[in-house]
């Protein structure tokens, strides 16, 4: 062997030496790996002020959900669909839930309820030109109303209209009763109470005066997120998100988000973290 040959191979044997102590030195100084967060689909619709399509961060409910279960590792894509085809998807397997709906016992059949994320406030909307008073489900019998595919409007209103003592018009866009309702060719249109001014806003910003809601309420109840029934995953994703949803209610979020609705500051609110509610 010649000395030009051994010095060669000596220093290729010091190469791969420092190589193998150099390698573990490294990993420890970056620390361990991190997991990629675990991708969950939810569908939903365009309901502003609670969500909101055309924001990148998908309205006040959508800030909320992925919060939530940003804390346990989660990362949220939301799936905008119509209401009834977001139902479908989630009896097929294709989301993890759907969100926000009340918890109605025909919606029990195919789905288990999340815990309370705001409440909701279903009122009538009507032309201001048009007198209309009512007290009970059987003075809207007279009237032709406009609703929407997928939707719940409180168990009396959804009695009357699945024994078709009702006069209906079923629409699958949630703008359509509005629009049919300023046209005069529909008298009334259920709607949420923050949904629908919001709506009105942005169809109508120059004469959105001429609907107006009465005060009677219609329906008022918790929206939640719903998940899949009888479905291991689902009941998991459940209990994870109950437990941390009520950190966010303790930390008094959810009451601030509430308010928020109720004045019409929604897109101001956002969630806090668990950092900073260690620094409060």
């Amino acid at each position: 062997m010649s000395y030009l040959f051994f010095c060669v191979s000596l220093r290729r044997r010091w190469a791969r030496m420092l190589a193998s102590l150099t390698l573990p030195v490294l990993l420890v100084a970056l620390g361990p790996v991190q997991a990629e967060p675990q991708k969950l689909r939810i569908g939903t619709g365009d309901w502003a002020p609670y969500v909101d399509q055309e924001r990148s961060d998908g309205g006040a409910l959508a800030r909320l959900i992925s919060a939530v279960f940003a804390e346990e590792g989660y990362q949220v894509e939301f799936i905008f669909h119509p209401w009834d085809r977001n139902v479908l998807m989630l009896q097929q397997g294709q989301l993890h839930a759907i969100m926000p709906y009340s918890c109605s016992p025909s919606r029990l059949n195919y789905g288990i309820c999340s815990d309370p994320l705001v409440r909701g406030e279903i009122v009538l909307f009507h032309r201001r030109d048009q007198a209309f008073d009512w007290t009970t489900v059987e003075d809207l019998l007279k009237y032709h109303i406009g609703t929407t595919l997928g939707y719940s409007y409180g168990p009396a209103f959804d009695e009357a209209l699945q024994a078709g003592r009702l006069s209906v018009e079923q629409n699958g866009k949630e703008d359509t009763s509005f629009r049919l309702l300023e046209l005069g060719r529909i008298d009334l249109h259920p709607q949420d109470r923050a949904v629908g001014y919001a709506m009105l806003n942005r169809l109508f910003p120059e004469d959105g005066g001429k609907i107006v809601h009465h005060p009677r309420q219609l329906n008022t109840e918790p929206l939640r997120l719903l998940f899949r029934k009888d479905d291991l995953e689902s009941v998991k994703l459940l209990r994870v998100f109950n437990a941390r949803l009520l950190d966010f209610a303790q930390r008094g979020d959810l009451q601030r988000l509430q308010q928020a609705l109720n004045s019409g500051n929604a897109d101001d609110w956002k969630p806090s973290t668990s950092a900073q509610a260690v620094r409060d």
